[in-house]
């Protein structure tokens, strides 16, 4: 609905990207990122646009122009072209222009969940994606779940189960809201082959990934996305690359990343606004691919998971340090190169150094199994509806012993099914066998 059913303006593909797909957000107590990269039909550029100069690339920047020169191409896309950057014979793409119409065919075609909640659309700026924010249930989660539970696990079983509509909607509403608070929609070109300015990551000696990896992902192509800067109007995105990455790790590694992720992002919480800009998802990825590269298989081990996650941490600290992260496919790109406060830098640094000291926090980080469960409920709530339920229990038994055994409702029937000697109904022990 978001593009035009004619040319030019329409969906080749949609890729389901962020920490979401890439099954990193299982550890952190923060909502996943659920980003959308919406690949543009009717425009691709092929290698031999990189070596006409179409695709100004150069290896101290991610950040490139797109330039027009096919005539018929030229016809179809003329209303996105930067109209203060004419030459001839080729029209610069404007990546504006690209998000304006995006932006414009939301909000004439809606919600994206669009039966569920509300959203509102942020305004168009140099960043990649057009962002939509669900705004916020007026209902929690937590009040209409109980509410919805306890007047279920309160009904006779031999009648029909009467749900609160109003209340379930309302359920459905703040938990989608709770799991995935806002999506980012990203417009991509597809690009074929592999960009010239990244050819040292096909050649540099490593431990990981495999040469035959390697010739995968470079076979795949990758993307410029709409995102500006004083050096170019696009900016190369290897997602389709990171997440082949990420799905090949051993189980161990992938345990180490997200424990990685989720010490980072659970720190986060107390540091200052100038300090949790500094440090993005996307660093943390950084550091966790450069690691992969230098170590070999045989050192993911279970005993050496909470080593491997301290080393990572250190990594950190020392970029930070020497204010130098290269960025993985790019190395002549230093990630950290506008991060000149010097007093905010040492304070992180101290921060996250001490975090690879604390081997215990280490430890329990990599053996945590918790999963959405922190996003959907609070320790407090947890609580409270383990206090529901013991209370509904104890009414079941009070009615038990003024005689209403013939009152069986469902909560007899889910206790008798985990312990049928609980439960003094024949009837429904019988049931739970």
């Amino acid at each position: 609905n978001y593009f035009d059913a004619q040319p030019p303006f329409q969906l080749g593909e949609a890729i389901l990207s962020g920490s979401f797909s890439e099954g990193l957000f299982l550890y952190s107590s923060e909502p996943p990122d659920m980003d959308f990269m919406c690949v543009l039909k009717n425009i691709t550029f092929s290698q031999e646009h990189q070596e006409d100069g179409n695709l100004q690339l150069r290896e101290d920047t991610p950040f490139v122009y797109a330039f027009v020169t096919n005539n018929e191409t030229q016809h179809l896309w003329a209303c996105f072209f930067d109209e203060e950057d004419k030459q001839a014979g080729k029209h610069r793409l404007s990546s504006k222009k690209l998000k304006e119409k995006l932006r414009e065919n939301y909000q004439k075609a809606g919600r994206i969940f669009r039966s569920y909640c509300n959203e509102k659309i942020d305004g168009v700026s140099e960043g990649a994606a057009v962002t939509i924010r669900k705004l916020k249930p007026y209902v929690s989660f937590f009040h209409s779940f109980s509410e919805i539970a306890k007047e279920i696990l309160r009904q006779p079983i031999n009648e029909r189960c009467k749900i609160n509509k109003k209340l379930f909607k309302q359920m459905r509403v703040d938990l989608l809201y709770k799991i995935i608070p806002s999506s980012d929609i990203v417009l991509s070109i597809y690009c074929e082959g592999w960009p010239s300015c990244a050819l040292e990551w096909i050649t540099r000696v490593r431990l990981w990934p495999d040469v035959s990896l390697v010739e995968k992902i470079t076979h795949g192509g990758f993307h410029i996305i709409p995102k500006s800067s004083a050096d170019g109007d696009f900016r190369l995105s290897f997602s389709g690359a990171e997440t082949m990455l990420i799905k090949t790790l051993a189980p161990p590694q992938h345990k180490v990343m997200r424990a990685f992720k989720a010490v980072i992002k659970y720190s986060q919480n107390t540091w200052n606004p100038n300090e949790k800009e500094i440090i993005s998802s996307y660093h943390l990825k950084t550091i966790a691919f450069w690691h992969f590269e230098k170590t070999s298989q045989e050192s993911w081990t279970e005993d050496n998971l909470v080593h491997h996650l301290i080393t990572l941490l250190e990594e950190l600290a020392e970029a930070l340090r020497i204010q130098s992260l290269p960025m993985y496919f790019m190395p002549k790109v230093n990630l950290f190169q506008d991060v000149d406060d010097p007093e905010v830098t040492m304070n992180l640094l101290e921060k996250i150094s001490s975090l690879s000291h604390n081997y215990s926090a280490m430890s329990e980080a990599v053996n945590n199994k918790n999963t959405l469960k922190g996003i959907v409920f609070t320790q407090s709530e947890r609580d409270n509806l383990a206090n529901m339920f013991h209370n509904i229990r104890e009414e079941n038994l009070k009615k038990k012993e003024e005689g209403g055994d013939n009152l069986f409702t469902w909560y007899d029937f889910l206790v008798a099914i985990c312990n049928p000697n609980i439960c003094k109904s024949p009837f429904i022990r019988l049931l739970s066998q």
